[in-house]
């Protein structure tokens, strides 16, 4: 059976394309025994493991799902080992690893009772994820893998060409100098291949298939299976809640920007404040929907946050597609530049947002190309972030260059 299970892994990692590698391949630290990597559904988890043992030639290594029927209906300590004394297999390299009774346990005895071995396994969602990150705190180095950034995109539509990220300080302070070579290189595109992003770029698989019908369908499932399989089987949710549940994106996929708010949600879909506060607990668990608060509000209940959003642009146009309803502009922009950045981002009731670093406060104001720095001109870190436009001018910045923000 060994064999089998080896040729079959081999296949896989043989088949692998490495032609574009993603920008997290390098903040890894492959050496360590215990590598835990996070996110979404498609997102390229399987791909980036796979290219890594291609890359480095990793001959003592096998790759396998644990949906695998050899591995659901054995022990999975007693794979590993059967496979580390009789094919001396070294790096165990382990998808959808949830989908294994007890998993967190058995990799706790594999990495105490087998010094060489190595794990690599990947999760498609956050749920209890603190809780497991904390049983194997002092083992495992946790890697959270997003979707394609808008600088990403750009290196995969493009291949020939060579794209690199710059810092928040980078991008605030030397706007003009970062994008000129991007214009050089990519003049007659920026905006319509930004245009494409929000629309279907932040996911791998948008490249498949020029057909963005089949891109909304194929996300639309992703949504789908995240609600009645990863939602329904961890929370034992029957399909009346589930129902809600999906309502919830629904609403936050179209709902205007002032409307974003949990206060919003209970009374739009009739439901309490308390179910509401639930379901989106949910939601922010599983990275569909995300919270921001008021600066000084730094409690992380959902029940207090300010203002929530749907994690992406791309999950906002499949709702529409779907729904045959209209897109607001407005959110769209909001919604990518909030998740552009992985914390201390701020609500405010006088500008949009705030972000705090090192002590100072940074105050960005999200608008057309024609808003004015009025609202904010007596700030010195304020920032208008405009959509459509390519050059910056004085503490204007175009939205899209946010794209190319160091993760």
């Amino acid at each position: 059976m060994n064999w089998k299970i080896l040729d079959k892994s081999a296949r896989i990692i043989a088949s692998v394309n490495t032609v574009f590698i993603r920008g997290i391949y390098k903040k890894i630290n492959w050496q360590s025994r215990l590598i835990w990597i996070v996110w979404q559904r498609w997102v390229g988890k399987t791909t980036l493991i796979l290219q890594y043992l291609q890359k480095e030639n990793i001959k003592d290594s096998i790759y396998f799902s644990a949906d695998n029927i050899n591995i659901i209906d054995t022990w999975l300590y007693s794979f590993v080992e059967k496979l580390y004394l009789e094919n001396e297999i070294e790096v165990f390299c382990i998808d959808e690893i949830h989908k294994y009774k007890n998993w967190n346990q058995e990799l706790k005895n594999i990495y105490d009772d087998f010094p060489k071995i190595q794990v690599i396994f990947s999760w498609s969602s956050s749920l209890d994820l603190i809780k497991w990150k904390y049983d194997l705190s002092r083992r495992v180095l946790l890697y959270t893998m997003k979707w394609l950034s808008f600088q990403e995109y750009l290196a995969l539509s493009f291949p020939e060409k060579t794209t690199t990220e710059f810092s928040l300080s980078e991008i605030l302070e030397n706007p003009k100098e970062i994008i000129d070579p991007i214009y050089n290189d990519f003049w007659d595109s920026i905006l319509a291949k930004f245009s494409e992003y929000i629309r279907t770029g932040y996911y791998p698989f948008s490249f498949e298939s020029e057909d963005k019908t089949e891109f909304y369908s194929k996300l639309f499932g992703v949504i789908d299976k995240l609600i009645y399989e990863d939602i329904a089987n961890f929370y034992s949710l029957d399909t009346l809640n589930l129902e809600k549940i999906k309502k919830i994106i629904i609403f936050f996929s179209l709902a205007k920007p002032w409307e974003l708010s949990i206060n919003s949600l209970k009374n739009k879909l009739w439901i309490s404040f308390d179910t509401a506060a639930r379901y989106l607990q949910i939601l922010n668990d599983v990275w569909i929907v995300r919270s921001l608060y008021i600066e000084w509000n730094i409690s992380k209940s959902i029940r207090k946050a300010d203002k929530l959003f749907i994690d992406n642009s791309n999950l906002i146009y499949t709702i529409s597609e779907e729904l045959w309803r209209h897109v607001e502009t407005w959110t769209i922009r909001e919604v990518f530049f909030v998740n552009q950045f992985s914390k201390n981002l701020f609500y405010s009731d006088i500008w949009d947002f705030s972000y705090i670093y090192k002590w100072e406060e940074y105050i960005f104001e999200i608008g057309w190309k024609n808003k004015k720095r009025k609202q904010v001109q007596w700030y010195t870190n304020a920032f208008i972030v405009s959509d459509s436009i390519i050059f910056p001018s004085p503490w204007k910045i175009p939205l899209w260059l946010f794209g190319f923000m160091e993760r």
